[in-house]
Order: C-alpha cells, then sequence, then structure tokens
C-alpha cells in the first residue's frame, strides 16, 4: 500500500458539494471527468489499497456485465459517514476487487462494502511505514488493528495477490543480492539502491510500476544496513 499524496479537490466537485449536492446526484461529468481522472492522477494509476493497475482491462463478458474497471472508494463508508461522502480526503481510486466473484477472492472497495478502513493512505498517518512484505507475498503490519483490516476490512492476502506480490518480492530481493556484488564499495551499491527507489517513487508516464511498494520495501531494508 502506497502513501497518496493528495492536490486541491476540483473546483467543480468543491462547487456542487457547497451546493448542498449528494454523492448520488453527482452529475457525470464531474465524477468522471474531473474526480476520478484526478484521483488516478494522484494514484498513478494504481489501486489505493492492492497497488494493482487501475484502470483494470476489461473482458467482453465484464463489459457487458457492467463491470467497474475502477471504483471511486469512500475510505470512511457512505453508509456509516454520510457527512464525508464528498469529502475529498475521504475520495479515492480502487481496483474492480474481483467485482461479481465470490466473496472470499473479492479485494479492497469490493470486499470492504459498508465497511470503515482506519487507516487512510492519504492521512497524516504515513501508511508505508505501517506495511510490511513477506517472502511468500503477505502482506502485514505490527500494528495490531492495522493487521486486522488487511484482512478482514480489505481481504489483501488471496490467493492471487499474495503469488504476485511474492513474485516481485523475489524480484527485488535477486535484484538486490546481484547488484550488491556487482558494484564494489558500499558507496556505490547505496547509490545504486537509492536510485532504484527513487524510480520506484516516481512516475513513469503518469504511472507508477504496480505493487511498487515491495520493492520500496526490501530497498529501505537494505538501506538501513547502509547507516
Amino acid at each position: 500500500m502506497k502513501q497518496i499524496s493528495k492536490v486541491r479537490e476540483p473546483k467543480s466537485l468543491e462547487e456542487y458539494r457547497a451546493k448542498g449536492g449528494d454523492y448520488k446526484g453527482l452529475p457525470r461529468d464531474i465524477k468522471e471527468d474531473d474526480l476520478r481522472a484526478q484521483l488516478l492522477n494522484e494514484q498513478g494509476c494504481i489501486c489505493c489499497y492492492c497497488m494493482k493497475r487501475i484502470p483494470q482491462t476489461l473482458s467482453p463478458e465484464q463489459i457487458d456485465k457492467n463491470y467497474p474497471s475502477s471504483k471511486i472508494e469512500h475510505v470512511m463508508s457512505q453508509e456509516n459517514h454520510h457527512e464525508l461522502e464528498l469529502n475529498y480526503q475521504n475520495l479515492l481510486v480502487a481496483c474492480s476487487g474481483n467485482h461479481g466473484q465470490p466473496k472470499n477472492v473479492q479485494t479492497c472497495d469490493t470486499f470492504k462494502g459498508k465497511e470503515d478502513f482506519n487507516f487512510n493512505p492519504s492521512g497524516k498517518l504515513n501508511i508505508e511505514e505501517l506495511i510490511k512484505y513477506k517472502a511468500d507475498g503477505e502482506i502485514y503490519s505490527d500494528h495490531e488493528l492495522l493487521n486486522k483490516e488487511l484482512v478482514d476490512v480489505l481481504n489483501l492476502n488471496t490467493f492471487d495477490l499474495k503469488r504476485i506480490r511474492e513474485g516481485r518480492y523475489k524480484f527485488y530481493k535477486e535484484l538486490i543480492e546481484r547488484e550488491g556484488k556487482n558494484r564494489q564499495g558500499k558507496a556505490i551499491q547505496r547509490r545504486f539502491f537509492e536510485t532504484e527507489k527513487l524510480r520506484l517513487l516516481t512516475t513513469q508516464g503518469g504511472k507508477f510500476d504496480e505493487y511498487c511498494m515491495v520493492g520500496v520495501y526490501l530497498l529501505n531494508k537494505k538501506l538501513a544496513k547502509y547507516l
């Protein structure tokens, strides 16, 4: 999960809210052209929770069934916090979360439903400092409540997500080991790892790498050894 840096909300959303509008009545041009587009840009086109690429490419069958390619997410749910339904800080964009599939394989906003997630990735608390990854792809946290909500609210340890993160973990672990051997001197090694970390934290063509924080997590662990 990646920390999200919010910019000023779209003026159209601010004006609509000031007139007493609600989320259900949000005009399509504001919702799609302004709000969703800006959220995607802020997040570098990755899901606010699982870091999957969004908007997702849908199959013809999914298109026929009107499955979403992305979802505008209310971190604190509309059902429990009506007063926050148009609060820009409470709005993110998430992947489809296996919309239409059985509950046990759903993730992110789709699995979350009416629940609240108490660790807003765009909040003051830096979520990146609380999230960890295991070699088998498991996402977890030493923070007890966050660790519980990663599974019970977002279902981020499905078989598919763990398998993908396991692949990313293996790739970066091997890269770190290989480059550590190939580059002579700690200063040169450190500079390479810092450059690779910066690359992962910088958008390319407006996009972050999918699951980029798995690599950042391992690079941070390596860089800490140089301190």
